[in-house]
């Protein structure tokens, strides 16, 4: 991601609070308000408009906010509204209530509306210190959501894939729904996909195949040394190393400096993948996978999946913007008997709480190799990601063509203990959940509407995605209630 700083349109409606005769308290003024969320907020650029000022008229401040609202990434209110416009511009916007004061704001109509989120602050300092401290980081937890909408719409995802349609159908293509893109030839369904994510997000995306690959001369000039000491990290990183070779590893990072090389030819910073080699026509021998290599790039804060699944990168990016932590893609299933979800991939980040701090990881082999045997060229490499029980989950994807997010929670189980040899069936990770009720949750599972995989964000984000479907005026879908 850039340097460039989230603009917000901050307006302060009044002083703060009316009517303070305590001798004991001292009120939160204004600045030392804004001070405090300048600290917390360092990516976030506030510019003010105090209408309690002498000479700043709030007619003035609408006018100025109506004509330069496409310089900022959103709106941010302290104070009643007796003219709702300032939190009607169409822009991300919070509006934050003074405590307390006459609680002049129209919540239905926001709810109504949506595009507002509310907050509150205790302006008099009258709740007890941890309340106070509470509000506080309720509005910087909102302000970190709209700075990750902002970031949204300065990214380009870069999507390699040789299939004609930018992103991946599942399903049966002849069962058609309302409003069914899939219907729709190559051309157009891009056209039509790709503005439905611009108009969402803003992000920009770009589509190559592997021909664009294969003819790169910086792809095809890696380092090979470097390729070979990252693969040497990543061995002496992991746990163990099985059903593969040194060679399939070296290849792995020589895959992920290619994608490095290719982010950075087409100014993206997240990356969608389904290719499976850096030549055309590979033999099955010659085949790389990218899965180590995504591993490493959110080991960097970069959000990248294999399979090309566009809805599934873009709920990637929200995670790492708004809550700093990876995600793991996968195709999603339900086993009703034992009440559990599973998602299940060859590989998931190494990090999943985000910054530096790793979970045991094991090399193995590639579960989709195109050669029978084990520890052999083509065999391919992955990593089996040891995920710990007792860990709140958060399983979720945004759908851009339906407008709409599904989301449950649950908590990760030794799902090892639960199954008969665990590690070699499927795909080599699995992250296996137990939410409220399963059933409920496979009741909304269908591959046409929403393809068969998912995000899993270790953490309870739940009420954080229902904020961004409201920003977004997406539905927010829960799964689990």
């Amino acid at each position: 991601m850039d340097a460039q700083k989230t603009k917000l349109y901050t307006v302060f409606m009044d002083a703060g609070i009316q009517h303070f005769e305590s001798q004991t308290l001292t009120p939160t003024k204004n600045q030392q308000l804004l001070n405090q969320l300048k600290e917390q907020c360092s990516e976030v650029d506030f510019t003010v408009r105090d209408v309690s000022e002498a000479g700043t008229k709030l007619e003035a401040v609408i006018e100025d906010l109506e004509a330069h609202k496409d310089d900022f990434d959103g709106v941010l209110i302290f104070g009643g509204l007796s003219d709702y416009r300032p939190a009607l511009t169409d822009l991300p916007t919070i509006v934050v209530y003074n405590f307390p004061n006459f609680s002049h704001l129209p919540y239905k109509l926001f709810d109504d509306r949506r595009g507002v989120l509310t907050a509150t602050c205790d302006r008099g300092n009258v709740c007890k210190s941890a309340q106070s401290a509470s509000m506080f980081d309720d509005l910087v937890q909102k302000i970190a959501i709209v700075d990750a909408l902002a970031k949204m719409k300065r990214s380009r995802m870069l999507v390699i894939t040789d299939h004609p349609y930018v992103n991946v159908h599942h399903g049966d293509l002849d069962t058609a729904y309302p409003g069914d893109l899939r219907q729709k030839p190559p051309q157009e369904f891009n056209e039509v996909f790709q503005e439905l994510v611009n108009d969402s997000f803003g992000t920009e995306i770009t589509k190559i195949g592997t021909q664009e690959v294969a003819s790169n001369q910086r792809v095809q000039d890696v380092d090979e040394k470097q390729a070979g000491e990252i693969a040497h990290w990543w061995i002496a990183e992991a746990e163990d190393m099985k059903g593969t070779i040194e060679r399939e590893v070296v290849n792995s990072a020589r895959m992920y400096l290619a994608m490095k090389v290719l982010m950075d030819e087409y100014g993206a910073n997240a990356i969608a993948t389904r290719i499976r080699s850096l030549t055309t026509n590979p033999k099955p021998e010659d085949m790389i996978w990218p899965s180590l290599g995504n591993s490493q790039l959110q080991l960097e804060g970069i959000a990248g999946c294999c399979q090309a699944h566009i809805n599934v990168v873009l709920t990637h990016m929200l995670a790492q913007y708004a809550f700093g932590r990876p995600s793991m893609m996968g195709d999603f299933t339900i086993d009703v008997s034992n009440n559990v979800g599973i998602v299940m991939h060859c590989g998931a980040p190494w990090n999943p709480w985000g910054g530096t701090e790793k979970i045991p990881y094991i090399i193995r082999d590639h579960a989709q190799r195109r050669v029978k045997e084990h520890s052999r060229p083509g065999a391919g490499a992955c990593s089996e990601v040891l995920f710990p029980a007792g860990e709140t989950a958060t399983i979720w994807r945004i759908d851009v063509p339906r407008q709409s997010i599904l989301v449950h929670t649950g908590e990760t189980v030794d799902a090892y203990s639960l199954y008969n040899d665990w590690s070699n069936i499927m795909c080599r990770t699995k992250l296996v959940v137990e939410p409220e009720d399963a059933g409920r949750v496979q009741s909304h599972l269908s591959p046409d509407i929403y393809g068969v995989h998912r995000t899993a964000t270790l953490g309870d984000f739940r009420e954080q995605i229902s904020q961004i479907g409201r920003l977004l005026r997406f539905e927010v879908i829960q799964e689990d209630r």
